[in-house]
Order: C-alpha cells, then structure tokens, then sequence
C-alpha cells in the first residue's frame, strides 16, 4: 500500500500495548475476559489487573461518577510523556485533566474530533509478536478521517496508507511499520455511536474465542471476517463494552 510521509520531528507514539476498561460489572467482565483470552487477574487497590502470557496487558475498574465513560481506551506507548502531552495540545487536541487514582506515568487525551485514547511512558517496551490475549491492534473509528490524519501527523508523525476494501480501512505507520488502523465510520454503525478507539486482542483460535465469548456472555456484533492484518470479530462484553479479536496471520502488528 502506498503511504503518507511521516515526521520524524515528531514525538512518535506507537504500541498500543495496554487498555484500560471501565465497567459497571468489572468482577463479571474480568470473568467473562478470563474465559475467552485466558486472563490472570489480580485485584490491587480496587483495580483489577489482567496479565496474557506472563505479561500485564489491561486494567479493569468500575465506571465513577467523575469519569461517567463507560468502555476500552486504549494507550499508546511514548518515550517522554510530556513532550507528547505538548504536541497533542499543539496539534489542537487536549488533555484531560487526571482521575483519582491514575499513573503520573498515563494521560488521557482527546483529539480533534473528541476521541479519547492515552499516552503512557512504560518502564519496559514489547516487540514481540502479539500473544493470545494481548493488545495487538487499535483501530480509529472516525467521522473525519482528513483531521483525524492531520492530527496524529503533527503530534506524533504518524502516516496513513492508502484505502483499501470497500470500506475504506486504512492503516497507521511510523517508520514505514504498520501498527493500528483507521476506519470511516461504517454503515452499519449507529449514527448516536461516537468515534471511538477500537482495541484488539490476539487470539489464536479465532472461532473457539468467539465460541467462548458467546457462551459467557458476549454479545456478537460481526461475525469473522478478513482484513488485511488477519481475520477479526467484534463483540461486546456482557456490560456492554465493545473490543475485537483477532486471528493474526501477519507480522504487522508486532510493531
């Protein structure tokens, strides 16, 4: 595919290797995770951790009144969180302010169109291929894709290849490595739907995942289909929290 120039000036983000999800039922949909990723799950301080393969992936709190969002957000990996923090705001995004309780090492931060996804600067970085149950793609779900592409462009020097399927899907590269995706709002999502940040999670097995999650409480909303970096289902979880699996059947996503 060919591909729009990067910035290499910019503070690239890239991963994404963690999401956060806030619920009204965190020990049932940390069940429910459990059942179809594999999960491990450890409780500190209120906050539920979920671990793939030995490695922490997400995080599982109950929905406050302060945050009122219900969902994934997904949080992309940067070296110096506020240098990122200022090249989102110069790029005409902004940053929210912090949550009790959350990382000085983590921001939340909404682009142009009201977005939200999160920066974070890890003390460890992983380059390996996406294991079952782990964060291995994002996908940006949007009403405007020319500001989204100008957006992420100037703060962080991402490029965009070009569309591709008939909806359009398009995929976010830094050093000519692609590692999430963008796709125009598709016909079949409501209209009240806001955009939105998409997280994957690997599986291997894509029908004995989706198996699972329907028998534990999920909800399919697409049944398996391929695209261009494997095959993927889209699901929501029995709180109503929408996320995807996908069977990985190529290397892009180990960026």
């Amino acid at each position: 595919m060919a591909t729009t120039a990067t910035d290499d000036a910019s503070p690239t983000a890239v991963g994404p290797r963690w999401a956060s999800l806030a619920s009204a039922a965190p020990h049932t949909v940390a069940s429910f995770y459990r059942a179809v990723l594999g999960w491990a799950v450890t409780e500190t301080n209120g906050r539920l951790i979920a671990s793939a393969a030995g490695t922490p992936v997400a995080d599982i709190a109950e929905i406050t009144v302060a945050d009122g969002i219900s969902g994934w957000l997904i949080h992309f990996d940067v070296d110096d969180l506020g240098t990122a923090l200022t090249a989102v705001s110069n790029a005409n995004g902004a940053v929210l302010p912090p949550a009790d309780g959350d990382s000085a090492e983590t921001a939340v931060v909404i682009d142009p169109n009201g977005t939200r996804f999160a920066l974070r600067a890890p003390a460890t970085r992983h380059s390996k291929r996406p294991a079952h149950g782990t964060l291995a793609w994002g996908e940006l779900i949007t009403d405007d894709v020319d500001t989204s592409a100008a957006f992420y462009r100037e703060a962080f020097g991402w490029g965009l290849t070009e569309p591709s399927g008939r909806l359009g899907r398009r995929e976010w590269q830094t050093h000519g490595r692609s590692f999430s995706g963008l796709l125009p709002r598709p016909p079949a999502m409501p209209a009240e739907t806001p955009a939105y940040w998409d997280v994957y999670f690997a599986v291997d097995d894509i029908e004995a995942a989706a198996t699972a999650a329907t028998e534990h409480g999920g909800t399919r909303l697409m049944p398996p289909m391929p695209i261009e970096i494997g095959t993927i289902t889209v699901f929501l979880d029995p709180a109503g929290a929408v996320f995807t699996l996908v069977q990985l059947t190529t290397e892009e996503a180990a960026a």
